[in-house]
């Protein structure tokens, strides 16, 4: 009899634990997908040519792939100037990365979310067109940093990209960031 009121007490624990783990998860993605409406809505202001506050920063690579043909490769690195209290600009503050590419007639997308608070990776986007079949779409909601790695995922056909290797992508975009506005303009 003891071991089954030892297990009850332990199954009531798992769900008690899990469902707080739920609520957090839950706040944290309602607070992704509101910065991400932000970022989305300041990323369509900075990509029209008559914004003259305009903070987007384009690199394209154009490249033949053996045996798939051309390739053109789009990454867009969205950010805001950081000033001082003096007024005087401290830097660049990136807000959202998105990388568009097609291997042969397959069409890719991926977007990168950055934490404002932390500069950490909050959320990952995937998206594949297939060319003659259904589309893939691949989310990874990030805590904060100190905490578990993941809030949530959605997956919609194949699993597009594992969880850490997104983060590898995103640091090497945020490397790259930094590495080309190390100057001051």
């Amino acid at each position: 009899m003891k071991k089954v009121e030892i297990l009850l007490v332990c199954l009531l624990m798992a769900v008690a634990v899990q469902a707080q783990s739920s609520a957090k998860a839950k706040a944290r993605v309602a607070e992704i997908r509101k910065a991400y409406t932000e970022a989305k809505e300041a990323a369509a202001l900075s990509d029209r040519e008559d914004n003259p506050g305009r903070s987007v920063m384009e690199t394209k690579v154009y490249r033949m792939i053996p045996a798939c043909g051309p390739q053109t490769k789009v990454i867009r690195y969205y950010f805001t100037e950081v000033e001082g209290e003096d007024g005087e600009r401290e830097g660049f503050a990136p807000y959202l990365f998105t990388v568009s590419y097609n291997v042969a007639a397959r069409k890719f997308y991926e977007e990168y979310l950055v934490d404002e608070k932390t500069g950490e990776l909050a959320f990952a986007y995937f998206f594949n067109e297939e060319y003659d079949g259904p589309s893939s779409e691949t989310r990874y909601y990030y805590n904060q940093a100190g905490d578990e790695l993941l809030a949530h995922k959605t997956v919609k056909g194949e699993p597009l990209m594992d969880e850490i290797f997104a983060q590898r992508l995103y640091g090497d975009l945020m490397n790259a960031f930094h590495s080309i506005l190390h100057e001051d303009y």
